[in-house]
């Protein structure tokens, strides 16, 4: 089963998609499953429940919380998780949530949360392929992982039709939410997909100083 553990709705201020336009368009492209991981916010994953039974999909309770040392991927939580925090108390409450916390796009500048707070903080996983980061900053990211022997994920952290589906793990066995949390923290999810491409980095970079802009200047 082909799962993308990071993707982006509409509910996140910077998401372009309805969760079952998310869901439609994976399925097309023969992704089996996804985790709705939308900005500090549970909303899309609860809503597209009752449309990932219609379609097929496999769906992973999400949300993509902004610690005070950068972002924290919940996968398999049901209530939101207050920002701001310091990752330990975020991780601590995914876990008490009957979550896992994964160290999403942990070397990107401005979001990630980096190596000296993976290496002190309780990470489930480590996102070790994000289809929006460049290939240097993945591979830093998996010899991270490999040398903490924590377990990889996978996602393309999309926002927009064209980029969801990049980046996903393949799970064999697995056709519920607790066995995907179950296999994903065994390590036992192979990584598969792209890195973000040269060419799109001045694109999205345009792209997202404009959405920036329209949002006040905050972040996320």
């Amino acid at each position: 089963m082909k799962i993308d553990l990071h993707v982006h709705s509409n509910y996140s201020p910077d998401g372009k998609l309805t969760p079952l336009e998310i869901l439609r368009i994976l399925k097309s492209r023969g992704i089996d499953g996804v985790a709705i991981t939308d900005h500090n916010s549970i909303k899309g994953s609860l809503s597209a429940i009752d449309e990932s039974k219609e379609t097929g999909m496999l769906l992973i309770r999400g949300t993509e919380i902004s610690s005070e040392e950068g972002h924290i991927a919940a996968l398999g939580v049901g209530q939101d998780v207050e920002r701001g925090l310091s990752p330990e108390e975020t991780i601590d409450k995914i876990h008490a949530l009957g979550g896992i916390a994964v160290a999403v796009h942990p070397f990107r500048l401005s979001t990630g949360v980096g190596s000296n707070v993976i290496r002190r903080c309780r990470f489930d996983a480590i996102e070790t392929l994000n289809s929006w980061t460049t290939r240097r900053r993945n591979i830093k990211a998996s010899k991270l992982a490999d040398e903490l022997k924590i377990p990889k994920t996978a996602g393309s952290d999309g926002h927009k039709d064209y980029d969801i589906g990049k980046a996903y793990v393949v799970i064999e066995d697995c056709d519920t939410e607790e066995r995907a949390i179950e296999m994903i923290s065994k390590g036992e999810a192979m990584i598969v997909g792209e890195s973000r491409r040269p060419y799109n980095l001045l694109i999205d970079t345009v792209e997202m100083t404009l959405d920036w802009a329209k949002r006040g200047f905050k972040r996320l």
